[in-house]
């Protein structure tokens, strides 16, 4: 693979990454910034990195229109380009790689990096990952229809490609990120039936809440899904009263799980970060100090990709004031002075949404109980998750030891990792993106331990599914590239004794 070299690396363009980028070059630094989006359908959907779901519109196909609308979407991006930015659209970060016991020859620190044609390594001095959330996902009957999706994904495909298809819209959550979205769905046309959730209470900032029912969104509160409706796609969705009661049935083409999101931390766990757990940054994140420099020297972690928080999600000037930081502290390294603009005020929110969504699980279980698929690629059940049952490919008819998860645990914590090899949950072609938060919340009850005490499962490169092709090393010597096929039957192999009875 090439390798390349650069003085600052960010890897994604929302308000962070940008914020991060531009002031880096406004300050005389060499910036390369990376972003995933446009993605290509394939990539999509493998519900990378967002809970896309089965159905995508045709329209994704047309990589013409699509990159429009998406560079379209974005003011800062093209403020970065005016700005002398090298800006990679349509390119992932697949891996980080920092020189270690293992890795001496590295030469310095590397971040993968692909679009549709190759790949290769970019060396950087300093590296801002500012990758966002992610949806965070719990399941229930019918979850895996054509018109399910998570928040993150039906924001990105209302906003950045204008692709959301679909007219009426259930939203399941009351948080800032549920309410922004029925707010944003709104915007483009598209009729919110119904915000449900289990509470008694919207979760979410008050004025947001406010804005919604001044239109007269309807909000079934104290009421959770029972299932999707439909067979070949969504139809409707079943809601059941969490204390007891009649069903109640809402038409709809479109269910947006936005039972909140969580930090996307692939790349700084795959960097060997430091990660610490914090319910009020929604579980996982890496740890930073007052420069967002993570454990790992070099690498800074800005956004919602450092915890996400209600109150971020409703005033961006703190991811903005985070970037800025960063630079700051990157710039301290250079030598360089930085007079970070003033920033004004930021307000608090109303908002009283916490992580995890217990209530959500525990009425998801009570509504449609434990034969649910949690691990939809491994098609692993709740009940199979907490039993600890092997997997079905092993047509093992023997049951699990008794507290089998119990004995998972060890001084008091648990693993998913090791859940995840005992069961195969998690070890699907999304990577564990639709199931993670789901098999925790899971295991965490099943042993009575606090949430903190599961580690989460680790991650592995390349951290996004990239074909062969693009994975393949493209300089090669030309010796190699012509006989790679057939130079193993050019040596003569020993022969042993018992070769003549295979």
């Amino acid at each position: 693979m090439t390798i390349e070299k650069e003085q600052v690396v960010v890897v994604g363009a929302g308000v962070a990454g940008c914020t991060a980028a531009l002031e880096a070059a406004r300050n005389g630094l060499q910036v390369t910034l990376v972003d995933e989006h446009p993605q290509n359908t394939a990539i999509m959907s493998l519900d990378a990195p967002y809970f896309y779901g089965a159905r995508l519109s045709s329209v994704l196909s047309d990589e013409g229109t699509v990159a429009d609308r998406v560079l379209g979407s974005n003011d800062l991006l093209m403020d970065c380009l005016e700005a002398g930015v090298d800006v990679l659209t349509g390119t992932c970060a697949w891996g980080v790689f920092v020189p270690g016991q293992n890795t001496q020859s590295l030469g310095g620190a590397q971040v993968g990096l692909a679009d549709g044609e190759k790949s290769w390594m970019l060396r950087y001095d300093h590296l801002v990952l500012a990758t966002g959330a992610r949806d965070l996902v719990l399941s229930f009957p019918g979850w895996e229809l054509p018109g399910v999706l998570g928040v993150k994904a039906a924001t990105t495909l209302l906003g950045k490609y204008q692709a959301l298809e679909g007219n009426k819209v259930v939203v399941l959550g009351t948080g800032n990120v549920a309410l922004q979205f029925a707010q944003q769905a709104l915007l483009a046309g598209i009729e919110v039936i119904g915000i449900v959730d289990p509470s008694t209470s919207v979760q979410g900032d008050r004025t947001l809440a406010q804005a919604l029912d001044d239109q007269q969104v309807p909000f079934y509160l104290g009421y959770t899904v029972q299932r999707a409706l439909g067979t070949h796609q969504l139809t409707g969705a079943m809601l059941l009263p969490v204390q007891g009661g009649a069903e109640l049935e809402l038409a709809c083409d479109t269910l947006c799980m936005a039972y909140g999101a969580v930090a996307n931390i692939e790349l700084a766990s795959v960097a060997g970060c430091a990660m610490v757990y914090d319910a009020g940054h929604s579980g996982w994140a890496p740890r930073v100090d007052d420069c967002q420099e993570t454990s790992v020297a070099g690498i800074y972690v800005v956004g919602d990709a450092s915890g996400v928080t209600e109150r971020a999600l409703v005033f961006p000037e703190l991811a903005m004031a985070q970037a800025q930081r960063a630079v700051g502290g990157i710039l301290g390294k250079e030598g360089r002075p930085y007079d970070a603009p003033v920033a004004d005020e930021i307000p608090q929110t109303s908002s009283s949404a916490s992580y995890p969504p217990q209530q959500w699980l525990e009425s998801l279980i009570q509504a449609s109980g434990m034969q649910v698929m949690a691990c939809q690629c491994e098609e692993v059940s709740r009940q199979a998750l907490v039993d600890v049952s092997a997997p079905g490919y092993l047509q093992v008819s023997r049951g699990s030891p008794d507290d089998a998860l119990g004995r998972l645990i060890a001084k008091g914590a648990a693993s998913q990792d090791m859940h995840k090899r005992m069961t195969r949950a998690g070890m699907g072609h999304c990577q564990g993106r639709r199931c993670r938060e789901h098999a925790t919340m899971l295991i965490a009850s099943g042993t009575g331990l606090q949430l903190s005490a599961v580690s989460p499962g680790s991650y592995r490169i390349p951290v996004r599914p990239l074909p062969i092709r693009v994975l393949a090393a493209h300089d090669e010597a030309t010796a190699l590239t012509e006989h790679w096929c057939d130079w193993l039957h050019d040596v003569e192999l020993p022969r042993s004794d018992h070769s003549k009875h295979l």
